[in-house]
């Protein structure tokens, strides 16, 4: 079955924020790591010999020193992208079907490669060589471009969270309501007054999630790869979902609370389910439970999940040695990448059969994030200073200072509540009636800083939590969350499980709690 109208899947109908976490990478074991499939010369190692065993790329003499800040992977090829200074910044680097962008943060696209199905979106089907100029791309403000292995269309989400997709359409992969090939950048008018956060591209489908937290998804669904399912059975419980990848005919999807579910073809195990039966139900991989994933990237019948510490768990098809593990022989559950497990990888991408990591450097955890001389701690300094501020919030009669060009970076409500008071000339003074002084000013330490110094202390109060929490969700903050989630958690003991708000996350590890110790729960007296 397939279909060209968006379908919003019913497992997930979720609240959902958006988020970057700045990573570090140096060292001498920092790099890119390639490895797999090198027919072509898509693992950068300078030969055509297969891989299956992460193998560092010589970088020397074209990086110039310059540090790697993106890596993506197209059908059998490998964009790698280095920071550098210049007048616009390069934002991001994705490849597709032997076709390849880049984003600029002035809204500028640049595309080159094949583009026989007008991919390249500008406006006809002749071959681009060298990078160029995409005119109708551009005009839309583009923020950031989706493509994929295997993928000979494109997606692009404008400043104002519109979506606009071309190229091939056999299947409805575009989500216009027809199975049209165009060569131009066109509105999903479908989506028209939701805001597209993100979107991750196949051959044949696309799943794109809104700021609601719907997902929706397009396109071929013969092995239900577009996780509709089976509209009558319960949904899942609700998560948020930061990230999401699609394979040939596989989906796979990251929630906030660095679980990993996959739906679609499975038959080299590519959903990591232990088994190779096909499901059009977004599942659970529970093998992952124990470590929070960050990111999944899907080759053609391949995952990569990154955990948070850094540790990349691949699965599936491994005909190439995509999987890294040393061996060409399949695996339908998640394995460790051993050769990496001394590393810090902080980005995999997977081709259709190989497969990249961007590995950083290791962090040093008796070094002080908070000190002079790193952004946080510089930022630190002017949390709560009047000096040069030009915002003044009012809680419980006390005034806290803050910097409007730093919170409209930081938070997108925020951005709206500041544009709309200096169009209707508001003065700079913004009463905030609903939460305690010291909550928001928690909420404004992380917005300068990516951490919040109480939520780590052991006399944690409990209604201070609950109160940060609430004013993070309110203000869709999903990585100060996805921080809460962590630190609460390690928290938790017999007199504090508590359902609260609409927090679903922290809802299901409450009850969870709650029956693995159900006689000292219900013999409480707190209850």
């Amino acid at each position: 079955m397939a279909t060209n109208h968006l379908l919003a899947t019913p497992a997930f109908a979720l609240p959902i924020g958006s988020s970057s976490d700045d990573e570090d990478d140096g060292g001498e074991d920092a790099g890119v790591y390639s490895f797999g499939q090198n027919t072509y010369g898509e693992l950068a190692l300078g030969d055509t010999n297969d891989r299956s065993n992460p193998t560092r790329v010589d970088l020397g003499r074209n990086s110039g020193g310059k540090r790697v800040v993106d890596v993506a992977c197209g059908n059998e090829q490998t964009a790698i992208l280095f920071g550098i200074t210049c007048i616009l910044k390069l934002l991001g680097a994705i490849s597709g079907a032997r076709h390849s962008h880049l984003s600029v943060e002035n809204g500028d696209v640049f595309t080159c490669g094949y583009n026989d199905s007008g991919q390249c979106a500008i406006g006809t089907t002749e071959r681009v060589p060298t990078l160029r100029f995409s005119p109708g791309l551009s005009s839309n403000r583009t923020a950031r471009v989706f493509s994929g292995n295997g993928s000979e269309h494109l997606a692009a989400l404008s400043a104002n969270g519109n979506l606009y997709t071309v190229g091939f359409n056999m299947r409805g992969q575009l989500g216009l309501g027809t199975a049209t090939t165009v060569t131009e950048a066109t509105l999903v008018e479908e989506l028209v007054g939701k805001r597209v956060v993100d979107v991750a591209c196949s051959y044949f489908h696309t799943a794109i999630v809104i700021d609601n937290g719907d997902l929706y998804a397009c396109g071929c669904n013969d092995y239900g790869q577009l996780g509709l399912g089976d509209h009558s059975a319960p949904p899942l419980d609700r998560a948020v979902v930061p990230q999401l990848s699609c394979g040939y005919h596989h989906t796979a999807i990251v929630t906030e609370d660095g679980a990993v579910y996959t739906f679609g073809r499975n038959d080299y195990g590519q959903l990591g389910l232990g088994h190779k039966l096909h499901t059009a139900r977004p599942t659970h991989v529970e093998s992952l439970s124990r470590m929070r994933i960050t990111q999944v990237a899907c080759g053609c019948y391949h995952t990569l999940a990154l955990s948070g510490d850094g540790k990349v768990f691949p699965f599936g098809r491994n005909n190439h040695g995509q999987l890294g593990l040393e061996t060409t022989v399949d695996c339908l559950s998640p394995q460790l990448i051993s050769t990496l497990r001394n590393k810090s990888v902080i980005k995999v991408a997977a081709g259709f059969y190989h497969s990249v990591c961007l590995v950083g450097m290791l962090k040093d955890e008796n070094q002080s994030t908070n000190g002079s001389g790193t952004l946080s701690g510089d930022l630190r300094k002017m949390l709560n200073n009047s000096t040069r501020s030009d915002i003044t919030f009012v809680i419980e009669g006390r005034p806290l200072f803050a910097h409007s060009c730093i919170l409209v970076a930081r938070c997108e409500p925020l951005e709206k509540m500041l544009d709309g008071r200096m169009k209707d000339g508001s003065q700079p003074e913004i009463a905030i009636p609903e939460y305690s002084y010291d909550v928001f000013a928690a909420f404004m330490e992380f917005l300068y800083t990516d951490q919040v110094v109480a939520l780590a202390t052991p006399d944690l109060a409990a209604d201070f939590a609950l109160e940060l929490h609430a004013l993070a969700d309110q203000y869709l903050v999903t990585s100060l969350r996805r921080l809460f989630h962590t630190l609460v958690e390690a928290k938790f003991v017999q007199t504090n499980s508590a359902h609260f708000r609409n927090a679903f996350t922290l809802k299901k590890r409450c009850l969870g709690f709650i029956m693995d110790h159900f006689a000292h729960v219900i013999a409480s007296k707190v209850l």
